[in-house]
């Protein structure tokens, strides 16, 4: 059986939430003129998780020239553009935030500043360099076709499942930082509810807004589930991961703080986000 794809407009809604759901976090930066409580590693494995998903729908989009039969629609249509502008969108988010937190003092980095920008830059170097080159110089033969194979080979089959880990990873990181100090300061809790709700949503959406054959299957296996998560699932899959983890941080945060701080009104106002 077939699944229903996402309409446009719910898109639409859908990417706006995505950007509200960071501003509490961008905001509070801002505000504070600090990233104290804000783990580095939280930020650059999200960072590296966004870009993969972006250099992937874009490879899918722009450089892929045999029109697949999964991911997109054949012909592309508004529906994959915006999925598109969906990531590019949080990955501008994720971009902005981690400038900032980099820029702006800090009282404890778990990773130095040339250390994130040094692994960074070489992650650009093997995934959004490749495509925006490719992009710039389109053309319909074989070295291209080829090239382009070999680069999705690549990412789906090795460098997607550790960016995936990453995720994941995260949470460790930004777990150990909250529980190191007994404020968030930095980090909104606000912006880490809203995130969770707002991207468990987007990861349901992402497995009815792409084209694979769900209609084929006849059975649920590991191999199924293989396939599928190399070629659409790493979308939703992703996005469920980071509502995970937003939500493990909520519930860590807020507990370490009535832990240490207590429940009166006067203890938990730094909690909040302005």
């Amino acid at each position: 059986m077939s699944l229903p794809s996402v309409p446009n407009w719910l898109r639409i809604i859908l990417l706006i939430l995505s950007f509200l759901s960071f501003l509490p976090q961008l905001l509070r930066v801002f505000s504070r003129k600090d990233s104290s409580g804000i783990s580095t590693y939280y930020m650059l494995f999200n960072l590296i998780s966004m870009t993969e998903q972006f250099t992937l729908a874009f490879f899918f989009i722009v450089n892929n020239i045999d029109n697949p039969d999964f991911f997109v629609h054949n012909p592309i249509n508004a529906g994959d553009w915006l999925n598109l502008a969906q990531l590019a969108v949080v990955l501008s988010l994720w971009l902005i935030l981690c400038i900032a937190c980099l820029y702006f003092p800090s009282d404890h980095r778990d990773a130095s500043k040339r250390f994130v920008l040094g692994v960074y830059f070489a992650f650009l170097l093997i995934s959004i360099v490749p495509i925006f080159t490719d992009a710039v110089s389109p053309g319909e033969n074989d070295a291209r076709r080829w090239n382009g194979a070999l680069f999705h080979g690549v990412h789906s089959l090795f460098i997607n499942p550790i960016v995936t880990g990453f995720g994941i990873a995260s949470l460790y990181f930004q777990a150990k930082e909250t529980l190191s100090r007994s404020l968030p300061q930095a980090l909104s809790i606000i912006g880490l509810a809203a995130q969770a709700i707002v991207f468990a949503v987007v990861a349901v959406s992402w497995i009815m807004r792409v084209e694979f054959p769900y209609g084929g299957l006849d059975r649920v296996s590991f191999g199924v589930f293989s396939t599928w998560y190399q070629l659409v699932g790493w979308a939703a899959l992703d996005s469920a991961i980071f509502a995970l983890v937003q939500a493990a941080l909520l519930w860590i945060a807020s507990r370490h703080l009535r832990r240490t701080n207590g429940t009166s009104d006067s203890e938990t106002q730094p909690l909040l986000g302005r």
